[in-house]
């Protein structure tokens, strides 16, 4: 039987994905590249970039921060508008500027960028049906049985991807998992220029709809919660979602004139909040795959970026050492999270006391409007 050999195989090829490929762009290494979809191609989510997006790529080639920042599909955005339960609204103001940008162009810029290079193979269309790590390489089937091989797997395929569940005893805990529903709509109104909101509602804390603004007079319109109250109180996300579009007198007149442009879709978010194994012999996890999602806010596409940076810079060590034992790749799980652990656990203990006392926001709010040191506080927080 033909085996296509390479040096590393990246299973899945949205942010975390690509970033781990442009990350071994300039590295001599074959890498596969590897996903069930083509390109362009739709993903749920939220939508949202962070900040330090241009940044992280930066430190990869520095070409890549002057062409995010001139990517022209993405919505700028400076201030976070947040609704409490009492109606009042408290906003936000951030020094630098994210952006709002749809998966389908955001993934897809990355993608392009990552195999512009001649050893970053794609192989598109396939989904990853078995992964098998031995002490000599990792064997991988495809789902037209096509055989591949590699020194090191990089699993950047999402919460149930077939390198964790293979490589890793990982399982779904929903005291750290969330859901959410997401459609895109046209023509809603009020959308302040440069503002994205959240709106949180008594009896649905610590869950928060939301209005993300896009390119075009579009907007990305979603709504979600922790899964364990989801599943505690039987709350069926996407009749919650029109209701509130339907019913809650500060949303539907901003509605009234808007057309849903797609179908109301659902996604889970692993989240941040739990260290779980992420690396081991042969194998690195990052993005969903590795559970790193913001507790707080839910926004994942910066901390894929940063994990698939991270997953690409090691994996050269690992060459040049010819180590790629348990051992030798735990110095990538100690980045992951001397990065991103502390925030995550901090605006994890930050949901948990909104879940427990939901009051807190009105009050946080209430203070906001008056004071600019809570303000600057709770920015430096989301």
């Amino acid at each position: 039987m033909n085996i296509q050999k390479f040096d590393i195989a990246i299973c899945g090829a949205g942010p975390a994905g690509s970033t781990c490929a442009l990350a071994l762009a300039k590295s001599g290494l074959k890498v596969a590249l590897i996903d069930k979809s083509t390109f362009p191609r739709d993903k749920i989510c939220g939508d949202a970039l962070a900040p330090y997006m241009g940044q992280v790529l930066g430190t990869i080639d520095p070409k890549l921060k002057e062409l995010y920042s001139s990517f022209e599909q993405k919505e700028a955005v400076n201030t976070l508008r947040i609704f409490a339960p009492n109606t009042k609204a408290l906003d936000l103001s951030f020094p630098i500027q994210g952006a709002i940008c749809s998966r389908m162009d955001f993934d897809n810029f990355l993608f392009e960028q990552a195999t512009k290079y001649p050893n970053i193979y794609p192989l598109l269309g396939q989904s990853v049906k078995d992964v098998e790590a031995t002490s000599e390489h990792v064997n991988i089937t495809l789902g037209d049985q096509t055989k591949l091989q590699a020194q090191l797997i990089i699993g950047c395929d999402g919460t149930q991807g077939i390198v964790s569940k293979k490589l890793t005893d990982n399982k779904v805990d929903l005291h750290h998992h969330s859901a959410a529903v997401r459609a895109y709509y046209s023509n809603v109104t009020d959308i302040q220029p440069g503002s994205f909101e959240l709106h949180y509602f008594k009896g649905l804390v610590p869950g928060y709809f939301w209005i993300f603004p896009l390119p075009g007079n579009k907007a990305n319109v979603g709504f979600g919660m922790l899964s364990e109250t989801t599943s505690e109180r039987k709350v069926n996300l996407r009749e919650k979602m029109q209701e509130l579009i339907e019913s809650v007198p500060s949303i539907k007149d901003r509605f009234k004139d808007a057309e849903r442009l797609t179908p109301v879709k659902g996604f889970g978010l692993p989240l941040g909040s739990r260290k779980i194994t992420i690396s081991g012999e042969r194998f690195m996890l990052c993005g969903d795959a590795a559970s790193l999602i913001d507790p707080l806010t839910g926004e994942g596409i910066g901390q894929a970026v940063i994990s698939g940076r991270y997953a690409g810079w090691h994996a050269i060590k690992c060459f040049e050492q010819q180590d790629f034992s348990a051992e030798a790749m735990l110095p990538y799980r100690k980045m992951v999270y001397d990065k991103l652990w502390k925030a995550n656990s901090v605006r994890y203990r930050v949901q948990r006391l909104i879940t427990r006392f939901p009051w807190l926001i009105n009050s946080i709010t209430n203070l906001g409007v008056h004071s600019k040191l809570v303000r600057k506080l709770v920015a430096k927080l989301v």
